[in-house]
């Protein structure tokens, strides 16, 4: 299977959870959507529910107000028809009264004209008092009916009034539910797609996820590989260095064999990668960076300076009686300008291969004459050691 760089893996999880994200909120939209059209159905619903229920509640009162006026106007009625029975028995009774004055005369003409004159007064009386009564019975029950005719009206108006909101109402309701069902379709499709997308994201992720273990497997691989070869390589290094150090020890015999000075000179590298002159004598020893020696020059027939970068003065060595100074000076001169020339080549082949720095350096020693090569022998053995 190939595997993706890592950039373009970190560029996808980002732009799955960038997809995460965005996905999450359009659905977190769309179910907030939902329940608020929700919540507004219910709310209409509740409301054509109480307008529903004043509706019946008014058709009520209508039909009890038609029922009370229906029973006032046979109330009235029995009203009228009990005033009309009244009078017309108080006329037949005046009618029988008055029936036989010829009688009445006959017996008592005087006494029977006074009663009768009270008695037509006294039912005068009475008639009109139950007319006024009744005429005012009547102006009441009419006054009533207007009033109730009215409210009828009132009523009627607001009822009709009331039945178009709730049309309206139900018209408005029927077209919420339809909005309603069509978004509810709207979301479901869009939530399938979304969860379509979401596991295509989750598959990638997965694959991700799977090639990232696999090269993180390989690294550990490669990892244990390098450890092992950094290993070798220092067993190596150590190998090499006690093979260098053989070397030079050999290359120590010969050389003491070319230069006649009572003094051993040693070139070799310090941890921090840099050549080291040492001049040591049987009395003292002196360390210098090769790279500070800058000059040599010949002080008499028995000594030298050498010239160094760190130092105020220059350094004075002083050779054995009988020695050719400017021979060992010109010798000193070669021997720092090979030296030269190996830092030269040490720096480009770190240019080249820096693996390689502790491969250079070396240990050059040069004694006197024949006569002192036991001793420097000896000096050797203790540096060494």
């Amino acid at each position: 299977m190939s595997k993706l760089p890592q950039g373009q893996n970190d560029n996808q999880s980002d732009n799955g959870s960038v997809n995460k994200i965005s996905d999450k909120q359009k659905i977190s939209t769309l179910k907030k959507a939902v329940i608020d059209l929700r919540e507004e159905k219910a709310q209409f619903i509740k409301t054509v529910q109480e307008l529903t229920q004043k509706n019946i509640n008014l058709t009520q009162e209508k039909s009890d107000l038609d029922e009370k006026y229906n029973s006032m106007i046979r109330d009235l009625q029995l009203q009228i028809q009990t005033l009309n029975t009244i009078q017309d028995k108080q006329r037949n009774t005046l009618v029988n009264s008055i029936g036989s004055p010829r009688s009445i005369l006959q017996n008592d003409p005087l006494n029977n004209n006074n009663n009768f004159t009270k008695q037509i007064k006294q039912l005068q009386q009475e008639l009109k008092q139950k007319t006024d009564d009744h005429e005012a019975q009547l102006q009441i029950l009419q006054t009533g009916y207007k009033e109730l005719e009215r409210d009828l009206k009132s009523k009627d108006y607001q009822i009709d009034k009331l039945t178009k909101e709730v049309e309206n109402k139900n018209a408005l309701i029927t077209q919420l539910r339809k909005n309603f069902d069509d978004v509810e379709k709207d979301l479901q499709n869009k939530i399938k797609n979304l969860t379509a997308e979401r596991m295509q994201l989750q598959l990638k992720l997965k694959t991700i996820e799977k090639e990232i273990q696999q090269k993180e497997e390989e690294t550990k691989v490669i990892q244990k590989g390098f450890d092992d070869s950094k290993f070798r390589i220092a067993q190596l290094l150590s190998e090499l260095e006690e093979t260098r150090e053989k070397f030079l020890q050999y290359k120590l015999t010969l050389s003491n064999q070319f230069l006649d000075i009572e003094c051993l000179l040693i070139l070799r590298q310090n941890l921090f990668q840099e050549y080291i002159f040492e001049l040591e004598t049987s009395a003292q020893r002196f360390v210098y960076k090769a790279s500070d020696i800058t000059d040599l020059k010949i002080k008499d027939d028995q000594s030298f300076y050498l010239t160094v970068k760190a130092r105020s003065r220059d350094e004075v060595f002083k050779l054995s009686p009988g020695q050719d100074i400017k021979k060992i000076c010109k010798q000193i001169k070669n021997f720092l300008q090979r030296t030269q020339q190996s830092i030269a080549l040490q720096q480009s082949n770190q240019i080249q291969s820096p693996k390689n720095n502790s491969l250079f350096g070396g240990i050059i020693s040069m004694f006197g004459s024949a006569s002192s090569k036991n001793g420097s022998n000896t000096n050797s053995e203790q540096k060494q050691r």
